[in-house]
């Protein structure tokens, strides 16, 4: 595990030696409030510029968490961008043409249009019924896979302009891999849609496309998938009043086995270290990828294993201690997938909804 005075320190260390833009989807509540909280935070009065855009739904709510973050970090630029459902991918391009012309706004003013920060926390396997959207996505599945990896393709152009280089983190369930229905990955057959089925699909898909972006742009782009754990947040609000009632029954037992809030916060952020979790480079003769120059070292931390098994590769599967997957689970859930090219389906799947959905068409895949 990485202390957490550590990783407050790698931080602090990371969000005052420049000026930083940062993207949060799902900021409004939850884990990813926590994170933006803690960002702001580690900002102060001391940081170089701190620049975030808020995806979220209630306008009102969001003015409270601006008026929050700016009492931790009053020369914060915090700015709320309003989505009406972010499981639309319509919707989502929308939103994410907003932010970049804002960025570009920012180039009157001489500052350099970029996202250097990019954390996604929308969605969760709630028990609602299965149900698909009018572009042919089932809404829990969009929010947890297909909107999040469009706001990086959308996003792509700013992240690419960070000179941290850019960090992207995805709360869900990394580590959490069981079996994976190769002919049914947009998960139509009944027998796929349970919670735990579809929670395994959703990290195969994630895994495997983050590799992708990866190794398409090493030494620009770092991303981690990480599994949170138990965290007392607000999110059972969503939950049927049965298990809303269970869980505060349950809550002061649980609290004794859970991170607290503001803890989570600190190790969600620590994630978008570029020294632990840098983006992938060249490759040595060792094949282990080698750290961009920006990267400063973390107190007694060598950077992190990739879902590759090569350290410092660019794609990384997490808990929230800050420690990755180990060696015998990803050997456990990806070597066969790997020996059967699972990945490039994964990505051919994903790219094909995508160009359907945009020519106006619901993905019946």
């Amino acid at each position: 595990m990485v202390k957490l005075t550590i990783a407050r320190s790698a931080n602090s260390s990371v969000v005052q030696s420049q000026p930083l833009v940062a993207v949060f989807s799902g900021g409004t509540n939850g884990i990813g409030l926590t994170t933006l909280k803690a960002l702001a935070a580690s900002h102060s009065t001391t940081g170089k510029g701190l620049r975030v855009y808020i995806i979220g739904r209630n306008q009102k709510a969001t003015e409270k968490i601006i008026a929050d973050c700016l009492s931790l970090c009053p020369q914060g630029d915090f700015r709320f961008v309003r989505t009406s459902d972010l499981a639309l991918l319509k919707e989502v391009d929308r939103v994410c043409e907003e932010i970049t012309k804002a960025e570009r706004a920012c180039a009157a003013n001489g500052d350099k249009p970029r996202v250097d920060m990019l954390f996604m926390s929308q969605g969760e396997l709630s028990l609602e019924p299965y149900t698909r959207n009018a572009e042919g996505l089932e809404f829990r599945v969009s929010l947890l896979y297909y909107s999040r990896m469009k706001i990086i393709l959308n996003l792509l152009p700013l992240l690419l302009e960070s000179n941290l280089p850019a960090h992207v983190v995805s709360v869900f369930a990394a580590g959490k891999e069981g079996e994976l229905p190769l002919d049914d990955l947009s998960m139509r057959d009944p027998k796929h849609r349970g919670l735990v089925s579809t929670r395994s699909t959703v990290t195969y898909m994630t895994t495997f496309f983050f590799e992708w972006l990866a190794s398409q742009h090493a030494g620009k782009l770092s991303l981690v998938h990480v599994f949170p754990g138990l965290i007392l947040t607000d999110s059972v609000r969503s939950m049927p009043l049965w298990a809303r009632t269970l869980w505060w029954i349950l809550r002061p037992a649980l609290s004794l086995f859970c991170t607290s809030v503001e803890e989570c916060g600190e190790r969600i952020l620590f994630l978008a270290n570029p020294a632990r979790f840098p983006a992938g480079s060249t490759q040595g003769e060792t094949g282990v990828s080698t750290p961009g120059s920006n990267s400063t070292p973390v107190q007694g931390l060598a950077p992190a294993m990739g879902t590759d098994l090569k350290r410092g590769s660019g794609a990384y599967g997490v808990n929230l201690d800050g420690e990755t997957m180990s060696e015998s689970q990803i050997h456990k859930s990806y070597d066969r997938h790997r020996a059967n090219d699972v990945g490039g389906k994964v990505v051919a799947h994903t790219v094909k909804a995508f160009e359907e959905i945009k020519a106006g068409r619901a993905f019946k895949d």
